[in-house]
């Protein structure tokens, strides 16, 4: 029988532990040299959060490879994040937009083990993932990462998927007081002291709670979160290190955004960042860019917008009653179901230009960043590159 010999080269040394070995202030959208972050929205779902369209080049999700290919160009040109959208099912089918979804845990690994230096997210519907599951994953993910794991922490509020799980829908400030608990777990497990702990809460009672490893980040992967409520905004305040200032125009977040950042202050959290969600459509002239508009809502899927939007806006309950959705006469002609077709995000349309002077009044009102979508990813993402990143620079929003 052959002896076996004890590798002497490469042998990883078996006293090193990689916990909190990288500092969480650190990661590309908490720190860095970037004044103005950008991360890209969206691309785990049929055609992304680019718009609820059957427009050209859109995400088909026919193999991992389209969407680790916009991964590896995103952390290659700079991109600051890369974050997807909870989503369990799609509005009107598989075959029409957002039909198809990657699960975003594992669709975070994936992209984790390819990339370099972008911050990777998974958000989470957290009703439906136990907070030991979920800090679990993170952990592992942060180290496939090297420290680049970040959470999209939703207190969820999807009807037909809470149904499709057989899970009751809360009343709103429910669902964030669950959040707080989910997270305190979550937390306690990334950072504490003890080997077990127990936890006797109103939503979880738990038994010798542990997760091991921990996280590669100190104190734990950064998280971000959406709420205009002012229960959302207290879970942000309590939890996350980035808000979703929840702005429809460059007009309203002139308004709404230095009230949110008062209210973040004055609850002591003046390093929490503020941003939004956009939906860059950017051409070479003003004119091209209209065009292009028009054609996308020319391809709209209004059916499902107009669901969209009825969903949202329909509130709690534990099944969804289509009875009591009215199709209007004329979609196409209203503004209300055009804001849902694009996911709710901010319009900036134009010329490289134009959308540098749109983030400029953005970062103006306080905002610090953007998560954006876009129709065609991978020409987007060549324009981000080539021509909005340089112009930033310029601005002195980009390093």
């Amino acid at each position: 029988m052959t002896e076996f010999v004890e590798p002497t080269r490469n042998t990883p040394d078996r006293d090193f532990v990689a916990d909190y070995t990288v500092q969480r202030d650190d990661s590309p959208m908490l720190g860095g040299a970037n004044p103005f972050k950008v991360a890209v929205f969206g691309a785990n779902v049929t055609t992304g959060q680019g718009g609820l369209n059957f427009a050209e080049n859109t995400l088909k999700l026919g193999n991992w490879s389209e969407v680790e290919q916009l991964a590896v160009k995103a952390d290659k040109y700079g991109v600051d994040g890369f974050v997807p959208i909870a989503r369990w099912m799609g509005l009107s089918g598989p075959d029409r937009p957002w039909g198809r979804q990657f699960e975003t845990f594992t669709w975070a690994a994936g992209l984790a083990a390819v990339t370099q230096n972008i911050q990777i997210f998974a958000t989470c519907l957290i009703p439906f993932i136990h907070p030991i599951m979920a800090a679990k994953m993170m952990a592992t993910v942060d180290h496939i990462s090297g420290g680049r794991m970040g959470l999209n922490a939703t207190a969820g509020y999807f009807r037909p998927e809470y149904a499709m799980f057989g899970v009751e829908v809360p009343e709103h400030d429910t669902r964030y007081q669950l959040a707080d608990e989910w997270m305190t777990i979550v937390e306690r497990l990334w950072g504490s002291d003890d080997i077990e702990f127990d936890f006797d809460g109103d939503f979880f009672q738990l038994t010798g709670a542990q997760s091991f490893p921990k996280p590669v980040q100190s104190p734990g992967p950064m998280v971000m979160s959406a709420g205009a409520s002012p229960a959302g905004q207290a879970f942000a305040f309590k939890h996350a290190n980035i808000l979703f200032a929840a702005v429809a125009s460059l007009e309203q977040s002139a308004q709404v955004t230095p009230k949110l950042r008062a209210n973040a202050d004055a609850a002591g959290r003046e390093d929490l960042g503020l941003w939004s969600a956009a939906h860059i459509i950017c051409k070479d002239t003003e004119k091209e860019a209209k065009e292009y508009l028009e054609y996308i809502e020319e391809n709209g899927d209004y059916e499902s917008a107009e669901r969209y939007k009825h969903i949202v806006q329909a509130g709690g309950g534990k099944s969804f009653d289509w009875s009591s959705f009215k199709p209007s006469d004329d979609p196409k002609q209203d503004e209300t179901i055009k804001t849902w077709f694009r996911g709710g995000l901010l319009p900036l349309v134009g010329t490289p230009e134009m959308i540098v002077d749109g983030l400029l009044k953005l970062h103006a009102s306080g905002i610090t960043g953007i998560c954006t979508g876009l129709v065609d990813y991978d020409e987007g993402l060549d324009r981000l590159h080539e021509q909005i990143f340089p112009l930033m620079s310029e601005a002195g929003l980009r390093a």
